[in-house]
């Protein structure tokens, strides 16, 4: 057997990560290191994936979950020749989220195709790197109290609802058109 592995705490809820890795359309804007999730990331699902470190190869895997726990993506050759597993694991840790990522490669064909495997080690930091980024920037806008609904822009008179320079205080009338 052989692996790679990269793990972080990050400042976010778990449902928060959860929502990032579990949305493969949005992977390639967050730079997470895949460059194109085809299929649902669902338990039971098929997806393809692209990666950068992958070339041009389209990697055909298996996914399974525990939602909000663990996510299992899984493929290789028919017959058990070259298996593997790539396992995303969300623990709480004290208000935070502790993300591991792990993925072990196994079979008889592994020694011989091992040299063929480049070294995934910086792609797995970068991607729980990305991850963590993410999620820290998406939980601060979480965090925010959402402005009241009764709470209202003054009419300006334009009609467009917004304030205009004259109606807001001096800090704003640079960022209004």
């Amino acid at each position: 057997m052989k692996s790679f592995e990269a793990e972080t705490v990050i400042n976010a809820r778990n449902s928060t990560v959860w929502d990032i890795i579990t949305d493969g359309g949005n992977y390639p804007v967050w730079d997470s290191g895949i460059t194109r999730i085809d299929g649902q990331l669902r338990s039971g699902g098929p997806i393809r994936v692209r990666t950068r470190t992958g070339g041009n190869r389209t990697f055909r895997l298996r996914v399974q979950q525990i939602p909000g726990e663990v996510m299992i993506w899984t493929g290789g050759l028919p017959w058990g020749l070259l298996k593997s597993v790539c396992t995303f694991t969300l623990t709480p840790h004290g208000g935070m989220t502790h993300l591991r990522v792990r993925e072990e490669f196994t079979g008889p064909l592994l020694g011989p195709m091992w040299s063929t495997v480049p070294d995934l080690e910086r792609a797995f930091a970068d991607y729980v790197s990305a991850v963590k980024k993410r999620a820290e920037l998406l939980g601060r806008h979480e965090a925010r109290v959402p402005a009241s609904p009764d709470l209202q822009w003054p009419k300006s008179g334009d009609g467009s609802g917004r304030p205009s320079a004259r109606e807001t205080s001096p800090w704003w009338r640079p960022i209004l058109p």
